[in-house]
C-alpha cells in the first residue's frame, strides 16, 4: 500500500474480526456498499482477495493472516493517541449509545452520567434498555447494544465473547423506615423473626439468586413480591415492611436519613458491578471512548 489510509485499515481490521460485511458496516457506522467498495480497493492495493466467502462468512486468506497483526497495532496506536487528547468534542464517538441495565443501576449511574455529558456539551444520546442476560451477547454482536452495566453473573460464567471490567464491589443491606417498631431502642438491632419484607424478583440481574439465599438462611417472611426496586422507597417509608437492597442504592435512597440501614452477615452477600462490551468492538473508537468515560468516573476498585 503506497499511502496509509486510516479508513481502509479500519475496514480491514473490522472485517477480520466480524467476518461479515454487514457487521463491519454496523461497527464502523457506514453503509454495506461502502464496505464492499473499500474492500475492492484493498484487494487492488494488495493484489490479493484478502477475504473469501465460505459458509456465509468472509474468511481471511493467508496474506490477511500474515499482515493483520501489524495493521491492528497501527490502529491501536492511532486510537490511543486520539484518546489521549482528553475529554473534548474531537474524540471519536457516535451520537447514540445503547446500554442495558436494571432499574437499580439506572438510579445509580444515569444521573451522574447525564451530568457528565451535559457539562461536556457533546451531542450524545443514551438509550437505556432492559434485556435478559441471555439476550445481551447476541444484541451486542449484531450492533444493537453497546454496553451492559450491572451484576450479570451468567455473562461472566457462560460467555467468552464478552469483555467485562469490574467497577466496584457491593453487598446487600436491610433497609427499614426510621422509627420502625422492630428496631431496638438503641437503634442497632432488629427483631428479624417478626419482620416482613418486600421481595424483588427479577431475571434482569443476578440479584434474585443472592437474595433468595439470604431469605432462606435468615428465614425471612416475604409479604409482597414485585419485579422492580423503584417502588420500594415509598413502600418502606410508609409501612413496617423492610427490603433487602444493595448498599450503594440504599445510601442514595437515604438522602434525608428517613431510613435505617442494617448490615447482613451472610457468606453469599457479595455483588460485582461490572461493565460489559463485546470483543468484536474492543478496538472501536466510539466504544473505547465511552468505556473510558465510564471507567474513569465509576470505577472505585
Amino acid at each position: 500500500m503506497e499511502k496509509f489510509d486510516y479508513n481502509l485499515i479500519r475496514v480491514f481490521c473490522a472485517l477480520y474480526d466480524t467476518k461479515s460485511l454487514t457487521l463491519t458496516a454496523e461497527r464502523l457506522h457506514i453503509s454495506q456498499p461502502a464496505v464492499s467498495q473499500l474492500l475492492k480497493k484493498l484487494r487492488l492495493e494488495y493484489d490479493d482477495l484478502l477475504f473469501v466467502r465460505s459458509h456465509g462468512k468472509m474468511e481471511p486468506t493467508l496474506l490477511t493472516h500474515k499482515i493483520i497483526p501489524n495493521l491492528k497495532k497501527s490502529i491501536e496506536l492511532i486510537e490511543l493517541s486520539l484518546n489521549n487528547q482528553g475529554f473534548n468534542n474531537s474524540l471519536p464517538q457516535k451520537e447514540n449509545y445503547i446500554i442495558t441495565m436494571s432499574d437499580l443501576a439506572q438510579s445509580y449511574f444515569i444521573p451522574p452520567l447525564c451530568m457528565l455529558l451535559d457539562n461536556s456539551k457533546l451531542k450524545i444520546n443514551i438509550n437505556v434498555v432492559q434485556l435478559q442476560q441471555d439476550e445481551i451477547e447476541i444484541n451486542m454482536r449484531n450492533g444493537k447494544l453497546d454496553f451492559a452495566i450491572g451484576n450479570f453473573p451468567k455473562l461472566k460464567e457462560n460467555n467468552q465473547n464478552l469483555i467485562f471490567e469490574k467497577l466496584f464491589k457491593d453487598h446487600f443491606v436491610l433497609m427499614l423506615r426510621d422509627g420502625h417498631p422492630l428496631i431496638s431502642k438503641n437503634g442497632d438491632q432488629v427483631d428479624l423473626k417478626k419482620l416482613q419484607l418486600v421481595q424483588i424478583n427479577t431475571n434482569i440481574t443476578g440479584h434474585s439468586e443472592i437474595i433468595n439465599r439470604i431469605l432462606k438462611d435468615f428465614n425471612f417472611d416475604t409479604k409482597i413480591t414485585i419485579p422492580y426496586y423503584s417502588a420500594t422507597p415509598d413502600i418502606v417509608s410508609k409501612t413496617d415492611y423492610g427490603v433487602i437492597i444493595p448498599s450503594s442504592i440504599a445510601k442514595r435512597y437515604n438522602f434525608y436519613s428517613q431510613f435505617k440501614i442494617f448490615e447482613i452477615d451472610n457468606q453469599y452477600n457479595s455483588i460485582d458491578v461490572s461493565l460489559f462490551y463485546h470483543k468484536l468492538f474492543k478496538n472501536d473508537s466510539a466504544i473505547s471512548w465511552m468505556r473510558q468515560l465510564i471507567l474513569d468516573n465509576f470505577s472505585i476498585e
